[in-house]
């Protein structure tokens, strides 16, 4: 993506009114465009300049006016239970087996904000600049006026709340890895990347350091150097001052796990995690709503449907507490964890002696992505929710529930074990080394997949789009996770 890095501070002051929602920035720009449209007809403006400006009145009031409907459209647009619905249809243009997933969901819901306040800014731009325009050219005889009272206090600051929703219009479309920025605002539609580690809210967008994460969807760059082109110097760099002070506060938020050591290559993003407690409890207020849960380590379609029905029908599992539920599905969850770490040390080639610093190298993030992966391929790890009429059945994965319970994992099951060893480089190459080893075999099975597609298929696309659509299949979703946090070589 050809992204700018901008001033980062001055960008997030610019945006902050958007903490308080879209709802809050639309209303401010319709009263702001509604100041105008009524100050040109009131008794502030002589009758003299008001025949200057008659002119160009029409012009004026219709842009006005014309944005100020938009924006009320939009306000309308943009809530969230009219955009759940609307998302919920759209999946399978998004994904291609179209499963609902509450992060997929918020993906398109966020997408289709993005577009929304995309449009509205392209018109709105052009509109005011248009306004602009007009008062400059009109012949008022008083010039002060025109350019304090008119311009000053009534054009220009709505010009400003555009620009401030331009910035944050740039920053969704880093998010959603939007490629050129450059065409943002030009192109009549955008393709947007999803990337299951992302934060798809609004509160996403005022992550600080938002343009030096190294998420990247087509390559495997880790955060840190390789072994091959690290030096003795940048290895052994301690981390700063500041950077201490900041994993001190994080430290202190039980929602945020830090698992951050003494060297710079092992105190970057990667080494930290978190979830979002709001969200986490009001994923458990779910249970009291749970009709059955899907809790198996894999199972064939038939067996599932059958398992469904003896749910719905058993008056043992329906009278259970919700309590009783939710304990029922932790405990799920830690054996899916569990059976995810043994999957990946087979699959790697991790030696025994190597396991606790692999995972812990790896990270809760990562962890949680390859479960997320793990249990979405296993058509498992989803509760079924009846609304609140009793009319409808929804299929839900919780994703708070699920990072809370990596993050106590993570504290139980790895960090224990973890001594000075995680600032060890050493061991960290080999590791390094074991995973690049399994890059390798993976990367010519791919290779050999790909020769053996029928040449029609082989003609109908170029290479590296086919590699993308069966990336997962040919590599393994969750290989592919592990090359991405730990390898430099790209596809």
């Amino acid at each position: 993506m050809s992204f700018s890095l901008p001033n980062e501070e001055a960008d997030l002051k610019s945006i902050s009114e958007f903490k308080k929602g879209y709802p809050h920035f639309l209303t401010q720009f319709q009263n702001l465009a509604s100041s105008l449209l009524n100050f040109l007809s009131s008794g502030g403006v002589t009758e003299a300049t008001k025949k200057e400006l008659l002119p160009f009145r029409k012009q004026i009031d219709q842009e006005i006016i014309k944005t100020i409907q938009i924006a009320k459209d939009l306000n309308l647009e943009l809530d969230e239970k009219h955009l759940l619905p609307i998302a919920k249809k759209m999946l399978v243009q998004y994904f291609q087996d179209g499963a609902p997933d509450v992060h997929r969901i918020e993906f398109v819901i966020f997408h289709k904000s993005f577009e929304s306040l995309r449009e509205f800014y392209i018109v709105g731009k052009e509109s005011w600049n248009v306004i602009k325009h007009a008062v400059l050219s009109a012949h008022i005889s008083d010039e002060n006026f025109k350019s304090e009272a008119i311009l000053e206090y009534r054009v220009i600051p709505v010009l400003k709340k555009l620009e401030s929703l331009k910035i944050l219009l740039t920053r969704m479309a880093y998010m959603l890895k939007i490629e050129d920025q450059d065409k943002i605002f030009s192109t009549k539609y955008t393709k947007p990347q999803y990337n299951e580690s992302s934060n798809y809210k609004l509160s996403g967008v005022f992550q600080e350091g938002l343009y030096t994460l190294e998420e990247e969807t087509d390559d495997f760059l880790p955060s840190f150097s390789s072994p091959q082109e690290s030096s003795q110097s940048s290895t052994n760099e301690k981390v700063s001052v500041k950077e201490v002070i900041k994993q001190r506060e994080l430290k202190s938020q039980d929602n945020i796990l830090n698992t951050s050591g003494k060297m710079s290559w092992n105190s970057n993003q990667h080494y930290y995690f978190r979830y979002e407690p709001q969200e986490y409890e009001e994923e458990r207020n779910l249970f009291q709503s749970v009709i059955n849960m899907d809790i198996h380590m894999g199972a064939d379609e038939k067996a599932l449907r059958s398992e469904l029905i003896r749910s719905l029908t058993s008056r043992a599992k329906n009278q259970r507490s919700a309590m009783e539920l939710e304990l029922e599905y932790y405990s799920f969850l830690n054996r899916f964890f569990q059976f995810c770490r043994d999957i990946l040390m087979m699959s790697i080639g991790i030696p025994e002696s190597l396991k606790y610093l692999f995972f812990y190298h790896i990270g809760a993030q990562h962890f949680y992505m390859i479960v997320r992966k793990f249990l979405q391929e296993a058509n498992t790890g989803y509760l079924h929710i009846r609304s609140s009429d009793g009319k409808k059945v929804s299929k839900v994965l919780p994703n708070e529930i699920l990072k809370k319970l990596v993050i106590d994992y993570w504290k139980i099951e790895i960090l224990p074990f973890i001594s000075e060893d995680a600032n060890n480089l050493a061991a960290l190459k080999k590791i390094i080394e074991f995973v690049d080893q399994k890059y390798k075999v993976v990367s010519q099975h791919a290779m050999l997949e790909y020769e053996n597609l029928p040449d029609d298929i082989r003609r109908s696309k170029p290479k590296v789009q086919l590699f993308r659509e069966h990336m997962n299949q040919w590599m393994g979703a969750a290989n592919i996770i592990v090359f991405k946090r730990f390898l430099k070589t790209a596809l």
